[in-house]
């Protein structure tokens, strides 16, 4: 099995999936009509990346908290993508805590890292934590900023099956029960 880091110069890094393109190109195998191979572009490096949507993982997939990520960088007359740009180049720059980064060597990860699109969307949905974390209560939408802080923060369970306690608290936070 192949994977993105044993093929020939690409940085794979932060991706252990196996590429069936990989493998076989390494073989002296191409694809034809009657061969078809997944394609190249599922690996490519974070900076070619385009991002249009909040990846549905974000914020442990609580949808509250995606929509109010979404209004947020709306509210500051940005876009998605700009907003991800400048924490790639946070990232780049080593401003960001990676302990919690969903990705393989999170400490070399660079923009020029090789990664698949499901292992960006980890990426996005990380980036995008820490947007959160660092936008100002008065940037977020008047409906949400007075929100307090659940106890168990972004790890909290019942945010997933009640939707009241989802609106009612904030998850974009670090856990403080028990601490």
């Amino acid at each position: 099995m192949v994977t993105p880091s044993r093929v020939g110069n690409l940085e794979g890094l932060g991706c252990d999936r196996a590429f069936c393109w990989a493998y076989w190109r390494e073989q002296g195998v191409f694809s034809s009509d009657s061969h078809p191979l997944c394609r190249h572009e599922n690996i490519k490096p974070i900076s070619e990346y385009i991002v249009t949507r909040i990846p549905s993982l974000t914020h442990q997939s609580n949808r509250f908290e995606q929509d109010i990520t979404e209004r947020s960088i709306q509210q500051m007359g940005k876009t998605l993508q700009n907003v991800i740009l400048d924490w790639i180049l946070k990232l780049n720059n080593r401003e960001i805590d990676r302990t919690r980064m969903p990705l393989n060597h999170a400490e070399s990860i660079t923009s020029a890292s090789y990664i698949c699109c499901d292992c960006y969307d980890k990426l996005v949905s990380f980036l995008l934590y820490w947007f959160r974390i660092a936008t100002p209560t008065y940037r977020l939408p008047p409906d949400v900023s007075a929100r307090e802080d659940c106890w168990y923060g972004y790890a909290c369970r019942t945010q997933h099956h009640s939707e009241e306690h989802a609106r009612k608290r904030n998850h974009v936070c670090r856990p403080t029960r028990g601490s």
